[in-house]
């Protein structure tokens, strides 16, 4: 929150006249103010003092995407999708709510205040979401073993290492082992030096 009382929000939004619209009817609140709208990822400072980070999902990309909060180096503040049309369960559980293009001004506001709720109750850590197997599979995935590498490697069948790599997939909504490779290192449970 800002010296005038207002929950800081960050506006990540390729459309100038989406973004627009949004910020408008978001500075119109008596809670709420824009400090800063972008239209790429790569330009938000994640150590600035925002509380809110609006994002349209579309600027990710999702074939190689990984954990939202990692990829925008977000710890407190709360994230929302700004989405404009319909998307997997696994990638709008990645953020504290989402704004429809179709909501209006009540609505988007009433999603913010559940937005930062959600996020102050139940901070998002998808990491903790896995189990202890999952998070070695998910290592030895990272190392570039194969399914039979990995079976032998934890003494279990070729088809649990299957299963536990749809369920790490489902969880973290990454399906590219690339992607996962990119959350491993993030989330530190391989270390960059283990790629020689």
């Amino acid at each position: 929150m800002n010296k005038e009382g207002k929950y800081r929000i960050v506006l990540i939004e390729p459309s100038e006249i989406v973004a627009t619209g949004i910020a408008t009817i978001i500075n119109n609140s008596p809670e709420f103010k824009v400090a800063h709208t972008l239209s790429n990822p790569s330009y938000y400072n994640s150590n600035d003092d925002t509380d809110i980070v609006i994002i349209n999902p579309t600027v990710i990309d999702y074939n190689e995407r990984f954990d939202i909060r990692s990829y925008l180096g977000c710890k407190n503040a709360a994230i929302v999708a700004l989405s404009h049309s319909n998307y997997e369960e696994s990638v709008l559980r990645q953020y504290d709510e989402c704004i429809g293009i179709y909501d209006n001004a009540p609505r988007i506001i009433q999603k913010l205040k559940n937005a930062i709720e959600e996020n102050s109750q139940n901070p998002k850590n998808d990491i903790n979401e896995l189990s202890s197997r999952e998070r070695d599979i998910l290592a030895a995935v990272a190392k570039g073993k194969t399914n039979k590498e990995i079976a032998d490697e934890f003494n279990i069948s070729i088809y649990t290492v299957i299963s536990h790599r749809r369920n790490i997939s489902q969880k973290l909504g990454i399906n590219s082992i690339p992607g996962l490779t990119v959350y491993a290192i993030m989330n530190k449970l391989v270390d960059i030096s283990d790629f020689g």
